[in-house]
């Protein structure tokens, strides 16, 4: 249950698909884009946020076909003044929830789907972290390629609207209530 207006709000709209994939479309890079199936974009059960996060954050997991095949949107909508902490490490921890879960239903699966995570952020000061998880070892630049195989390796897609106005905001091919 979500107790914050703004995150029961966006998990009430974009919990309709016709509103997410205009979200969904505007984030994804167009290639990717135009290879999901839109018209089997639906929204999978639960959540994955950690009970710390609850108060603050919301998300939603959608299901869609990408090239025939089972493909997983995973969107965090977070609006605190603490923008990017830590958040590719509990990005990661929530793709592996999503997996386990997906596995439990799945048992004679050989392959995941692919999960690409979304994270729609609004807060006074915008986003100041990174978008990658390899960014958040404490390593140097020599040392980073030599631990790049062995260390996990990933970009999540940022939609910052914080400073976006009411005509920007607009301007984006969404539904009306989107």
């Amino acid at each position: 249950m979500v107790d914050n207006p703004h995150d029961a709000l966006f998990k009430t709209v974009f919990s309709q698909p016709e509103h997410a994939a205009g979200e969904l479309r505007t984030v994804l890079p167009p290639e990717l884009s135009e290879r999901i199936a839109w018209e089997t974009l639906e929204v999978q059960p639960g959540s994955f946020i950690d009970d710390a996060f609850a108060q603050s954050h919301a998300d939603l997991l959608f299901g869609a076909a990408l090239d025939g095949r089972q493909a997983l949107i995973y969107c965090l909508f977070e609006h605190l003044s603490t923008a990017g902490t830590h958040v590719p490490l509990r990005l990661l921890r929530y793709k592996v929830r999503i997996w386990d879960r997906w596995l439990e239903k799945h048992p004679t699966a050989k392959k995941l789907p692919p999960i690409v995570a979304i994270v729609i952020h609004h807060s006074e000061a915008g986003w100041h972290g990174t978008t990658q998880m390899e960014e958040t070892l404490d390593t140097d630049d020599q040392t980073a390629p030599l631990l790049s195989p062995f260390v996990p390796k990933f970009r999540f897609l940022l939609d910052d609207v914080s400073h976006a106005t009411d005509a920007d905001l607009r301007q984006r091919a969404m539904t009306a209530l989107g």
